[in-house]
């Protein structure tokens, strides 16, 4: 199988994160225009913040939105660890109250006993089905030095059916010796029915792990070419050094 991906270079992290914002308003219209609503599971950490102050600086139908996680810490919401605290800080505090936030985490006796709360605050939300969630009209995955994505960890147990596309769950949950804590993510059947997925990344040192990742599809070793290796829909892959 060849690699599935389309290339988009910013000449800085700024101005990769503008174009990559206007995208995003182009294909959140389109999904309302054609849909009534979109739906963007978005990522965590330090890459999309310059991409959420673009996008909150756009008018957009935000009470046609929904926004969820890619992943999840299983952690609290007032944890410093949380993503939601993250997404809250970063992006959902300067957009109007009308756009709606489905969270990973639900309170539970385990993260494995937490799923089922989540998805059916997720279906309840977008109007679907828990044997049928809705699919996701956008994805932006991020990536970790280690080539991991979502919460698709080489040294987690379960790294052969995190990365599994044939796999039937619509979440899943891992722990790894690289994890501080157990973490909730969105499997990558589900993550695939986006039809706009795309990969944000900068640096180098990450180029270097994606193009050793576009060598070989062994999808446990380097967890990214669960996106890479697909056929489902293209990569788009927004980089700049």
């Amino acid at each position: 199988m060849e690699p599935n991906y389309q290339w988009h270079e910013g000449s800085d992290a700024q101005s990769l994160a503008e174009n990559l914002a206007g995208e995003l308003v182009i294909k959140i219209g389109d999904a309302i225009s054609e849909r009534g609503l979109a739906v963007l599971a978005l990522s965590g950490g330090s890459t999309p913040k310059p991409l959420f102050k673009a996008l909150a600086e756009h008018d957009i139908e935000w009470s046609k939105v929904i926004i969820t996680l890619v992943d999840e810490r299983w952690v609290a919401p007032s944890h410093e660890l949380s993503n939601a605290a993250f997404m809250h800080r970063f992006l959902l505090d300067a957009l109007p109250d009308t756009v709606r936030f489905v969270p990973l985490y639900q309170a539970a006796e385990s993260v494995q006993e937490s799923l089922s709360s989540v998805l059916g605050n997720y279906c309840h939300v977008t109007r679907s089905t828990m044997d049928q969630p809705r699919p996701f009209d956008i994805v932006i995955l991020g990536m970790g030095e280690d080539g991991h994505t979502a919460s698709f960890f080489p040294d987690a147990d379960n790294i052969a059916q995190l990365v599994d596309p044939l796999s039937d769950e619509f979440l899943m949950c891992c722990s790894s010796p690289s994890t501080q804590v157990p973490r909730v993510t969105w499997s990558l059947p589900q993550l695939l029915t986006a039809p706009f997925l795309a990969l944000h990344f900068t640096g180098e040192s990450k180029r270097a792990v994606f193009e050793r990742a576009c060598g070989d599809s062994d999808a446990t070793t380097l967890p990214i070419r669960s996106a890479i290796f697909q056929t489902r829909v293209p990569l788009n892959v927004y980089y700049a050094a």
